[in-house]
């Protein structure tokens, strides 16, 4: 302290020295022995919780570069509905490690059964698994390797997910060609968003817009701001929502910036992801009356193609209960179209809790829609 060449590095030495000493211990689990990783998750409970007296566990795996964060829509929602709910940063993000490497959604997978089965001792049989994006690709090597058997030295005997949502995802990556390829307006929003003389704001705005539509993001989001009284938009509301995590992160000790290397990391995970027909279609027959499944669809998504999305459904058409299909939506569901998510997902909740877990039928889901 005493050789800080002036005053403002002896303040940033006291304060980063007094951040280490004053930030709450944060949760993080080390997994996958075939390649060691440590991630960050938290566990969010209901208000008033009591060991053993939540309605059930839900376990939530985000995608592409995203954090756990971002599922907090659906956790509030969850948890009032009285589910207990587990996010995590996946490897490559957020404040998970970083290790620099090729990732494939196998590994990725790996991580996650690891993380809920061994570190939150929960048995896949109770959980319902919420995946939405790289999440659900895979979510879908999760949903695999438990019908496979592949998991079955941590997986306390579970076969199967009690229930499981699959938002905006696909069967296969773009090594697979057309089948697995972006969206021609990926390439337009990335070209939009490099434009020269663009501000910094107006570039993170572009950037926002491969995930959200730009009608959405200018909507009143019907918060205030809480010095000024202004409303803001769903763009700001977001923008602060990821300033208030970027600058915990800088006060923890963590950089904010994912980095280029984990970008592409996790970006070759998802062109070489690839969960065959024969395996789906063997999935689809073991899932079927045992594990309900919701698919979630988005008509105007830039970043996994619409008709890749409904091939999900079409290929796990017997377990599928429901497909919720948003044509006019983006990417961003959880977020743009949190409150038909949300309800889609109890749809599911109410499903999975039936005896015989089979397809509801349609007088069921007007009924389930009516109770909502």
């Amino acid at each position: 302290f005493y050789e800080a060449a002036n005053f403002a590095q002896a303040s940033q030495f006291v304060h980063r020295h007094h951040v280490a000493l004053t930030r709450p211990k944060m949760p993080f689990a080390i997994v996958n022995a075939a390649a060691p990783v440590r991630l960050f998750y938290e566990v969010h409970r209901p208000s008033g919780w009591e060991p053993g007296k939540e309605r059930g566990r839900c376990f939530l795996c985000m995608g592409f570069q995203t954090e756990g964060y971002t599922w907090e829509p659906q956790v509030q929602f969850l948890n009032q509905l009285g589910f207990v709910c587990a996010t995590f940063d996946n490897r490559g993000c957020g404040r998970s490690e970083r290790p620099v490497y090729r990732y494939t959604t196998k590994m990725l997978a790996r991580d996650a059964m690891e993380l809920l089965c061994v570190e939150l001792g929960w048995k896949p049989g109770e959980v319902h698994a919420l995946a939405i994006s790289m999440g659900g690709m895979y979510g879908l090597e999760m949903l695999a390797g438990l019908a496979e058997g592949v998991y079955s030295d941590i997986a306390h005997d579970s076969a199967a997910f009690r229930s499981a949502a699959l938002l905006v995802t696909q069967t296969a990556g773009w090594r697979r060609g057309l089948e697995g390829f972006l969206p021609l307006e990926f390439f337009q929003s990335v070209a939009s968003a490099g434009r020269p003389g663009l501000t910094a704001k107006a570039k993170i705005y572009k950037g926002m817009e491969q995930v959200f539509s730009r009608e959405w993001l200018r909507s009143d989001s019907g918060v205030r701001h809480p010095k000024t009284e202004v409303a803001l938009t769903n763009g700001q509301l977001l923008t602060r929502r990821g300033a208030k995590q970027h600058y915990a992160k800088v006060d923890e000790g963590v950089d904010p910036e994912n980095g280029l290397a984990s970008y592409l990391a996790q970006g070759l995970a998802i062109a070489t992801h690839n969960v065959a027909p024969p395996r789906l279609r063997l999935l689809a027959q073991r899932l079927d009356g045992i594990c309900p499944v919701l698919v979630v669809c988005a008509g105007r998504d830039r970043l996994v193609r619409y008709a890749a999305q409904r091939h999900v459904a079409e290929t796990l058409g017997p377990a599928v209960v429901e497909v919720l299909d948003l044509v006019d939506s983006s990417h961003g569901v959880t977020d743009e179209r949190r409150d038909e998510v949300n309800a889609a997902v109890a749809r599911l909740l109410d499903a999975a809790e039936r005896p015989g877990r089979g397809r509801l039928s349609s007088e069921e889901l007007v009924g389930l829609r009516s109770r909502l």
